[in-house]
This record gives structure tokens, C-alpha cells and sequence, in this order.
């Protein structure tokens, strides 16, 4: 976890450039355009080092690109609607100044365009911090204001373009400030219903439901994956193409920092310390392959891969299976069942006979779920360090066949 000053490093160089900002005052457009680059490639930057490190959005995975790319957007806004706040304030000359401000009917535009910020912020169930002491509404309020007013705003731009062709909008007047406010109010709630219906998710994280310990398998998906060299070849498939594995995996030993890595395919890199700790558990279902060193092509002696040796049957009728955009298929919900006779056959490690997911890796590439059993998570969660949010449960359904 990361602690609040190690971000130090980030804020003053950011206020180094503001302040060569102001002192310079763009007298340039040479020095404008390489103020601009500078800022942008920083921010970029910071948001890819940084998305998903202290928090993370429960989101409906099919949207917008994934969890991944909707909390980078909220951390990118964040950056600029801060920074320009910021400047504003800079070149504000008067107490007074900043008081009018506030008093001008632009004030309420941008109040109004704030709606879904606020409303996102309500929900308790969205912005998730792994400081559990940041759960706050001014903390919820302070993140995610950015990214719902940005689009509030887009949907106010095309109602103002439009609204352009009338004469009400040539002077700013009382009725073009009502007009503007209430294309800012239709903006807003355009917003609120698109993340409504597309975007938020009803219920709480897995790792907060009450049940969440109760349950016998569950779904091992980290959200932090690390990329491999080519060990796989392209097949096909009744979902479309997916990517088989036919030689040992290929990976830089930098990547290797910790005891247990995914790939972006799905593949369970584990170190000596983690075998010794499934060994001593008695965890079943797997077997180990080695990895080669991207470095030497030669086998490493501290990692290898993990290979499950069973392999669920075909998931039950209830769970919400649909073809993805380009091909593959996702899971509507994120909810997973199987009929209950699986627990006759299951191991502690298991993969799905599905391959779950898309060719652009949106919100990821194909693969073989892991499911693993009550004992495995616990193990992996109390001896391991893994995190609560990276299983889900699965959830069973029916007794009526058993094996």
C-alpha cells in the first residue's frame, strides 16, 4: 500500500511548473505548447502509475472499457480539473475577485454541471479506497467530482451548439441564463443516467457482502497483471479466436517482484514460498510447469507456473453469458454458478471450460477462469497476503444431480 508521502515527489515538481507557468505568463505560443506537453505527459504519467493503486470503481465490467479504464479517466479529469482550479486561483488578483466569481451565473452553471459528481459521491458502492479511513462523502465528493462534471459538460456543449441557432443565446441575459441552466440541468441528468443504467452496479463489492466467507468456490481474478512473451498460438473457437498456450512461458525477471503474478492471459506464476505454503496446506489440483527467463532463456529456479489439472464442467444455465463486441464472451453480471454436484469433483485449484473474455483485451483476453475452493482463498488471503477483492464468489445452484 502507498503511503501519502510518496506522492510528495509528484507534487513538487507539478508546483515547479505552475509556477514557471505563471512567471512566464505564455508570453510564448512556443513556451505554451511545451508548457501543455509537459503537463499532459506528467499527468499521463502519474495516472499509469498510479490507476488502481488506492482505489478502485465497482463497476458493470462491460462498460466503458472496464473498471480499469473508467477509474484512469476519473484519475486523469481529476488531474486537470484540479490543475486548472488551481491556475484560476493563481491568477486571481483579490479576495473580492473570487467573491464576484461566485456571485456570477456562470457560478450556478457549474454548480449544476457538478450534479453528477455529487450523486456518483452518494454512492456508497462505486468508489472504493483501500484505506477504508477515506470513506467519507467529502472524500468520494473530492474524486469523482472531475469526471461526472466532464461529462455533464460534453452533454451541455452539444445542447449549447444547438441551442446557438436560436437568437436567446447572442447576449447573456436572464433568459439566456435560464436556457443555459437548464441545459446544464438536462446535461447533468443525461449523465446520471447513463452511469445509472450502464455503469453502477446495485449491490456492494463481494468483498463487503456479508456472505462473502460462506461460500465454497470462488473466482481468483487480480486486477494487477503483467505481460508475457509469446508462448501461445491463435485457434479457433465457437466463441471465435482464443489463444491456447503450446510452450513455457517467457517472462523478465523484474516482473517477478512478488510471489504470485498473473498474466494478462490468465496464466498463475508462483514462487517457491507459495508452493511450500500450498504443499503445507495439502492444496490439490495443480501441478507446475517452469518459466524461462526473458533474460537467458533458461528456466527459472525461484518461479514457476501453475497448472490446474481440473477442469470444471460447463457453467449453469443462470449465469448471464453473451458474445463480446469483437468475439469472445463476458459475464453480464460478474456473477458465475454452477450446479451444486460440481462439489463432488472439484479440487482446490480448477479452471473453466469456458474461455471468458475478448480479443482486445477489453476488460480482458481471453482465458480460463481460476475457480478455487473455500480453502484455497483462505489460505491465499491469510497466508499470502492476496486481497479480498480479487476473489468472487461463485455461486451454486440445485442438488438434484450428484455424482
Amino acid at each position: 500500500m502507498k503511503k501519502y508521502s510518496d506522492y510528495y515527489p509528484y507534487i513538487f515538481p507539478m508546483i515547479i511548473i505552475l509556477n514557471f507557468f505563471n512567471s512566464f505568463y505564455l508570453k510564448s505560443n512556443l513556451f505554451a505548447a511545451l508548457f501543455v506537453f509537459l503537463f499532459f505527459a506528467f499527468l499521463i504519467y502519474f495516472v499509469l502509475k498510479f490507476n488502481n493503486k488506492f482505489f478502485y470503481l465497482h463497476s458493470k465490467s462491460t462498460g466503458m472499457g472496464g473498471p480499469k479504464f473508467l477509474s484512469f479517466f476519473f484519475l486523469l479529469m481529476m488531474g486537470v480539473f484540479y490543475s486548472c482550479a488551481f491556475l484560476i486561483f493563481l491568477f486571481i488578483s483579490s479576495p473580492l475577485t473570487l467573491l464576484l466569481f461566485f456571485l456570477h451565473p456562470i457560478a450556478l452553471l457549474l454548480l449544476l454541471l457538478n450534479l453528477p459528481g455529487i450523486y456518483l459521491a452518494s454512492k456508497k458502492n462505486f468508489l472504493i479506497f483501500f484505506n477504508k479511513k477515506m470513506d467519507s462523502f467529502p472524500a468520494r465528493l473530492f474524486f469523482l467530482i472531475p469526471g461526472g462534471f466532464t461529462f455533464s459538460v460534453l452533454f451541455f456543449g452539444i445542447l449549447y451548439i444547438v441551442g446557438l441557432l436560436t437568437s436567446y443565446l447572442d447576449e447573456l441575459n436572464e433568459i439566456a441564463i435560464i436556457i443555459l441552466s437548464v441545459f446544464a440541468i438536462i446535461g447533468s441528468l443525461i449523465t446520471i443516467l447513463l452511469f445509472k443504467k450502464s455503469i453502477l452496479k446495485d449491490d456492494l463489492p463481494p468483498e463487503f457482502q456479508t456472505d462473502f466467507m460462506e461460500h465454497e468456490l470462488y473466482v481468483f481474478m487480480p486486477m494487477q497483471r503483467i505481460n508475457d512473451s509469446v508462448a501461445y498460438k491463435i485457434t479457433d473457437n465457437p466463441i471465435g479466436r482464443v489463444r491456447v498456450q503450446i510452450k513455457d512461458l517467457v517472462i523478465s525477471t523484474k516482473k517477478l517482484k512478488n510471489d504470485i503474478v498473473f498474466t494478462r492471459y490468465g496464466a498463475l506464476v508462483v514462487s517457491n514460498k507459495t508452493l511450500e505454503v500450498f504443499e503445507k496446506n495439502s492444496l490439490t489440483g495443480y501441478q507446475i510447469k517452469n518459466v524461462l527467463d526473458e533474460r537467458t532463456n533458461n528456466n527459472l529456479s525461484t518461479h514457476f507456473q501453475l497448472v490446474s489439472t481440473f477442469e470444471m464442467p460447463r457453467m449453469s444455465s443462470q449465469t448471464k453469458l453473451k458474445k463480446g463486441f469483437i468475439s469472445g464472451l463476458l459475464i453480464l453480471d460478474d456473477k458465475v454458478y454452477y450446479d451444486s454436484f460440481v462439489l463432488n469433483r472439484v479440487s482446490d485449484f480448477n479452471k473453466t471450460s469456458e474461455y471468458i473474455g475478448t480479443d482486445d483485451g477489453k476488460p480482458y483476453y481471453h482465458q480460463k477462469f481460476w475457480i478455487v475452493s473455500k480453502k484455497a482463498m483462505e489460505v491465499l488471503i491469510n497466508q499470502l497476503g492476496r486481497q479480498k477483492r480479487e476473489f468472487i464468489p461463485v455461486y451454486l445452484s440445485g442438488n438434484e444431480k450428484n455424482d
